[in-house]
């Protein structure tokens, strides 16, 4: 569970650094990464603006999809993880009151 948890976690910072790249070369009136590849055609140049709009915007909508689907999947897992630790914690507990007895106690102030 924890190797599918660290997997999970390195995906999440792939997905998070492939969908930040994918906004910056997106076409914008402002800074952006669109003129990258050199001179003004940059990106354009070998695909038509149009196209290379709808394709960046289709994959930036999937990448999207997969980070919010592996949050979720993330937030389970740490979910059941955490369930099982305090079901633990709890055991531990009432074996330790058991193990107290009122002499004990006493001896204990």
């Amino acid at each position: 569970m924890e190797n599918l948890q660290v997997f999970l976690l390195i995906m999440q910072v792939v997905i998070a650094l492939v969908m930040i790249f994918s906004v910056l070369i997106q076409k914008s009136d402002g800074d952006s990464l669109g003129g990258i590849g050199g001179g003004s055609g940059g990106l354009n140049s070998v695909i038509s603006s149009k196209s290379s709009a709808n394709f960046l915007t289709k994959f930036t909508m999937i990448m999207v999809v997969f980070f919010m689907l592996n949050c979720l999947v993330l937030a389970l897992i740490s979910s059941k993880i955490n369930k099982s630790t305090k079901l633990e914690i709890d055991e531990v507990l009432q074996q330790q009151s058991k193990e107290i007895t009122p002499d004990s106690k006493a001896k204990l102030k």
